[in-house]
């Protein structure tokens, strides 16, 4: 798991550093600031998970999310595209998306949200558990 995120962010970067000239934008992805996730999941229903992150000026988009699952285990993290051919305005501001997640397992759901690399180049995840009712 840890690997196909850290293949992603790797081809994430290579794509941003292409020498085309013809790149008038690349990906990035965005550390995730806050999440709001339900207390519990009952089992069948589609639930919504908001997350909130920093965008550093006007010139990133939000692209996708990022999630990878291996068994209860989910790995999240916001894709931007960053357009390079465009004068940014350098104001930071917060954004916020959600996406959907439909319980369809028994047991609990471990959400991994990706809030950048340490020192050492260590991903560092905001945990959040959130028990099925079945």
């Amino acid at each position: 798991m840890k690997k196909m995120f850290f293949v992603l962010f790797t081809f994430a970067i290579l794509v941003s550093c292409s020498n085309d000239d013809a790149s008038i934008y690349h990906y990035e992805l965005l550390p995730i600031e806050d999440v709001i996730v339900p207390k519990q999941f009952e089992n069948g229903k589609i639930y919504n998970i908001i997350v909130k992150y920093i965008q550093p000026d006007d010139c990133y988009i939000h692209s996708d999310v990022l999630y990878e699952y291996n068994d209860d285990e989910r790995n999240i993290a916001v894709i931007s595209t960053v357009l390079d051919d465009k004068a940014c305005n350098s104001t930071e501001f917060e954004s916020e998306i959600s996406f959907k997640v439909h319980a369809l397992q028994t047991s609990k759901y471990i959400f991994k949200f990706w809030q950048g690399d340490d020192d050492k180049g260590n991903p560092i995840y905001l945990i959040k558990e959130v028990p099925v009712n079945n």
